[in-house]
């Protein structure tokens, strides 16, 4: 059973797509602080006046894609340090990685010696973002605890599935993991292994 509510009082992707260009903007803004550029000089180099610089920074106004690549070019950057992410590349991913550096103070590191040699990110727990990923990391762990209770094929499927849903909801959903689906696919694969019990006791008083 999936529980739906609305926190935000506004769709996230609604909200997204209010909110991209004064994500542009606050990129461009401060790559070209950090590069010692004026608003002016930008302006200049991508053949715009600093009114028009100033709307982009400020969200007012959106580049296109042809404006961003050029933006991009005057300040010596690539274009993904100026959009959102896409994380579906590895590199888009880095871009990503880079993001919650800046907004969460995520921080990359070797794993421990006492394990497999890699690398990972952490968070300290004052930061705002650590509250969802302890949900996410509890979540995670009770899908992977009830895989290895799970008695059937059927059984580990729905509660893939049951994560998913948790996943494609966020944070608008809460998974009930004692729904009536998984009792009923408790209950089946339970009912199949009696049967074999019975059937194999029934064997066994014919011989």
């Amino acid at each position: 059973m999936i529980i739906v509510k609305n926190p935000f009082g506004q769709d996230p992707m609604d909200f997204n797509d209010e909110t991209a260009a004064s994500r542009i903007g606050h990129r461009i803004r401060k790559i070209r602080m950090e590069k010692g550029l004026s608003q002016s000089e930008l302006g200049e180099l991508v053949g715009l006046n600093a009114d028009r610089i100033q709307k982009y920074e400020n969200g007012a106004r959106k580049p296109k894609a042809d404006m961003l690549k050029s933006i991009a070019a005057a300040l010596g950057v690539s274009t993904l340090a100026l959009v959102d992410p896409n994380t579906t590349s590895s590199l888009g991913a880095m871009y990503a990685f880079f993001e919650l550096e800046e907004h969460f103070n995520m921080k990359i590191e070797e794993t421990p010696k006492d394990r497999a040699p890699g690398l990972c990110l952490s968070v300290d727990f004052r930061e705002s973002i650590y509250a969802h990923m302890k949900e996410w990391y509890q979540a995670y762990i009770a899908m992977q605890a009830e895989l290895q209770a799970a008695a059937s094929e059927d059984e580990k499927e729905a509660i893939i599935k049951a994560y998913h849903d948790w996943k494609w909801n966020y944070p608008q959903a809460i998974i009930d993991r004692t729904s009536k689906e998984m009792q009923k696919l408790r209950l089946k694969s339970k009912i199949e292994e009696l049967q074999e019990a019975y059937d194999k006791l029934d064997e066994d008083s014919t011989e």
